[in-house]
C-alpha cells in the first residue's frame, strides 16, 4: 500500500514537470502581484513510534490569521531594468486545515506519505529517523490550488509593443520540499519544520504561464509548534507560523489542532 502511494506521488510529479511549459515571453512588465499561501504544515510523527510498525494519523485543526501585501525588491531584467515595477506577494491562508498520514518504521528509520487540504489539497512524502527522545526528516510535497495573478506585462515585437494586462484565478501546481524535528520529553513534544516553493513558479494547469524574467524570490514557510499527549493515541497542539520571503520578514499567523492515531 504505502509503495503504491508512493509511486503515484512520484507519477504525478513527473506529469506536472513535462507539463510546465512557459508560455509568451514578456520583454518587461509594470506590475506583478501574486497570491501566496504557506507551505503544508508537514511534521514527523512527533513522538517514539515501535518498532517494526505502520501507524495512521487523522489530524486537523484551525487557522488564525491576517491578509498581507509584501513588496518585493526586484526588477526587470536588462535592458528595461530601468523600468519601474510594482511587484507585490498577497499572502492569504485558509481558516482551516486537515490531513491522513501514514508511516512505516523499521528498527530505525521512517517513511511517512499523506494526503491534506491547507490552502488548496496536497501530497506529501517523507524519510526520516524515529528514536526514543527525538526525530529528523526530510520531505517533498505537492499542492494544488487556486491562485490569483495580477500582472502588466509588454512584448517588444519590432516596432510594435504588444500589452498583456490580467487579474485572474489560476488552477495551478506547486512543488516544494522542507525538513522537520521534534524532540520529545515526556507528553510535551517540541517540534518545528521549514518548508520552501516559489509561488512566481506555479504550473498553470489548463494555460501556459506568461514568462516575465523576473526573479521572484521563493517563499520559507517556518512552523513550530508544542504538543501535549493526552493519550497515547491523541495529541493536542498549538503551532505558530511565520513565512519569510528570500530571508525577510513576511507575516505570523497560528494555528491549533488535533490528531488521532491508530496501529
Amino acid at each position: 500500500m504505502v509503495k503504491s502511494i508512493f509511486k503515484a506521488a512520484f507519477a504525478i510529479s513527473i506529469a506536472i514537470l513535462f507539463s510546465a511549459c512557459a508560455g509568451t515571453k514578456m520583454d518587461y512588465a509594470t506590475m506583478v502581484n501574486t497570491d501566496t499561501k504557506p507551505g503544508p504544515n508537514i511534521h514527523g510523527a512527533s513522538k517514539c513510534l515501535p518498532k517494526n510498525s505502520v501507524g495512521s494519523r487523522l489530524s486537523g485543526g484551525i487557522v488564525l490569521s491576517k491578509e498581507k501585501r509584501i513588496k518585493l525588491d526586484v526588477e526587470n531584467e536588462s535592458p528595461w531594468d530601468s523600468v519601474k515595477l510594482d511587484a507585490r506577494y498577497h499572502t492569504s491562508y485558509l481558516p482551516v486545515y486537515g490531513a491522513i498520514d501514514k508511516f512505516r518504521k523499521g528498527e530505525l528509520f521512517t517513511m511517512q506519505v499523506g494526503f491534506g487540504i491547507a490552502d488548496g489539497i496536497y501530497a506529501q512524502s517523507g524519510f526520516g529517523i524515529n528514536t526514543k527522545y527525538m526525530e529528523l526528516g526530510i520531505f517533498s510535497f505537492q499542492r494544488f490550488t487556486y491562485q490569483n495573478f495580477k500582472y502588466v506585462g509588454y512584448e517588444v515585437d519590432g516596432k510594435e509593443t504588444n500589452d498583456m494586462i490580467e487579474n485572474a484565478d489560476k488552477l495551478v501546481a506547486q512543488l516544494g520540499a522542507g525538513a522537520f524535528g521534534s524532540i520529545f520529553i515526556g507528553p510535551i513534544t517540541l517540534g518545528y519544520n521549514g518548508n520552501i516553493y516559489r509561488p512566481q513558479a506555479s504550473f498553470w494547469l489548463k494555460e501556459k504561464r506568461p514568462d516575465f524574467g523576473l526573479g521572484m524570490p521563493y517563499l520559507f514557510t517556518n512552523n513550530f509548534s508544542v504538543s501535549f499527549w493526552a493519550t497515547d493515541d491523541v495529541e493536542v497542539y498549538v503551532n505558530t507560523t511565520n513565512l519569510l520571503v528570500d530571508f525577510n520578514g513576511g507575516n505570523w499567523s497560528f494555528a491549533a489542532g488535533v490528531s488521532i492515531w491508530s496501529f
